[in-house]
């Protein structure tokens, strides 16, 4: 698919007549009009072709300013739209990030009842030592009552055991039987041994749950300070989140209210389309009318062209209404299996533009316009490159140039294009 457009008819004629005046034994016209009613239809004809130039120019100009307006819009909804994309992610990692949060601050909480139940235990720990010690004390009191009054009993009899025996030995072992423990004193000694030790143990116990009551404290109140800054930063990022929801949405309302003013912009820019095309629609007819009294002209100018491509080529989109195009100006070629193979003139004539004729319309394609009489022009369009100049005289079957895709192209072609009196016409009546 390609697209070319028409230069204007007065901006042709002129190359013309200026192309003929430096070289008027080459640049002969092959036809003469003779008839004044024709002449006189064919001036008709380029000044109404002139204004019609004008308005197309005048609505393309109002085309382009709506497709800005529309580019625009775009633009600013996808800006739009990546914010609220920004956003939304923003917002999913802040509520990730309140879940952990909250979850942490949850574990703090348990945290806290387990070192309040470790409080507890350590104060019931610290309780039944003191009941243990008391308890103790209670049993050594006892245990020591029984020594004393053992030891009183066997004060006032070691002495008539001596007397009485006339054995020392015998002696020795009823005093040994004597100072000896009942089994009630010695289960006594040691149950106190071993509420003694178990004393000690709790203590050591005791000790050792105090100190670490005091490091879990401090632990959980470092936590504590971490998760309330945490929070803060939290419920600060939740507030700059709402900020730039409100501005999002304040932006969405001025968007919209622009949108209206744009819409109705368009509508009053599409209603000046309208009536400069009904104005076009009427010249048009006009234009078509004088037209059908230069036909006889346009006759004898069929099937004077060569083939501007030579060799393994093929047609790849017609004249007029097309898949690609509603109404397409030429006929679009392409050499078979290669891009870059040359572009003939299709027949005699001086060039008049090169390079880039339509670059102010924004169409960056390499082209060559050839004019073969006042009212005969042909158009090579999409060249990769050119190789003649404006004013060059140029006869048929001459390499003016190279196949490429440059401009508004899709891919690798020719796009060829016949004008007669400035208005594209259908090249097949010209080639052979």
């Amino acid at each position: 698919m390609s697209i070319a457009r028409r230069p204007a008819a007065p901006w042709v004629a002129a190359l013309l007549l200026l192309a003929v005046a430096l070289a008027p034994s080459q640049w002969q016209s092959p036809v003469r009009a003779t008839d004044p009613n024709v002449n006189g239809a064919v001036a008709e004809q380029r000044r109404m072709e002139a204004e019609l130039a004008r308005q197309r120019a005048q609505l393309a100009d109002l085309q382009r300013q709506q497709g800005s307006l529309t580019a625009s819009l775009s633009g600013i909804t996808d800006d739009l739209l990546s914010v609220g994309v920004e956003i939304d992610e923003a917002a999913a990692r802040i509520e990730d990030a309140a879940r952990q949060l909250a979850h942490a601050e949850a574990e703090l909480r348990q945290y806290e009842i387990d070192i309040d139940n470790l409080q507890g235990t350590l104060a019931s720990l610290a309780s039944g030592i003191q009941a243990s010690k008391v308890e103790l004390a209670d049993r050594e009191a006892l245990l020591q009552d029984h020594l004393r009054t053992a030891y009183e009993q066997s004060q006032s009899s070691v002495l008539e055991v001596l007397l009485s025996t006339d054995s020392f030995p015998k002696a020795g072992s009823e005093l040994s039987y004597m100072l000896t423990l009942t089994d009630e004193d010695q289960k006594l000694a040691s149950e106190i041994r071993d509420r003694r030790s178990s004393l000690e143990t709790r203590r050591g116990t005791l000790s050792v749950g105090r100190e670490t009551l005091t490091q879990l404290r401090d632990a959980a109140a470092q936590r504590a300070a971490s998760l309330a800054a945490q929070r803060r930063q939290l419920d600060a990022a939740q507030a700059a989140l709402e900020k730039e929801r409100q501005q999002l949405l304040a932006m969405q309302d001025a968007q919209e209210q622009r949108v209206v003013t744009l819409a109705e912009g368009a509508a009053a820019k599409q209603q000046q389309i309208a009536a400069q095309q009904q104005q076009i629609a009427a010249q048009q007819a006009l234009v078509e009318k004088l037209k059908a009294a230069a036909d006889r002209l346009d006759v004898a100018y069929r099937g004077r062209f060569a083939w501007p491509e030579r060799g393994n080529f093929i047609i790849t989109q017609e004249f007029g209404r097309t898949p690609f195009n509603t109404h397409h100006t030429g006929l679009d070629m392409a050499y078979v299996n290669r891009c870059g193979g040359p572009i003939y003139a299709a027949g005699d004539g001086i060039v008049l533009a090169d390079g880039r004729p339509n670059a102010k319309y924004g169409d960056t394609a390499i082209g060559v316009l050839i004019g073969h009489s006042q009212r005969l022009a042909t158009l090579y369009w999409h060249l990769s490159r050119e190789i003649v100049s404006v004013g060059q005289e140029i006869h048929v079957g001459d390499v003016i140039g190279y196949e490429g895709a440059t401009g508004f192209a899709t891919g690798c072609h020719l796009h060829f294009e016949v004008q007669f009196d400035g208005v594209a016409v259908n090249p097949r009546k010209y080639l052979p």
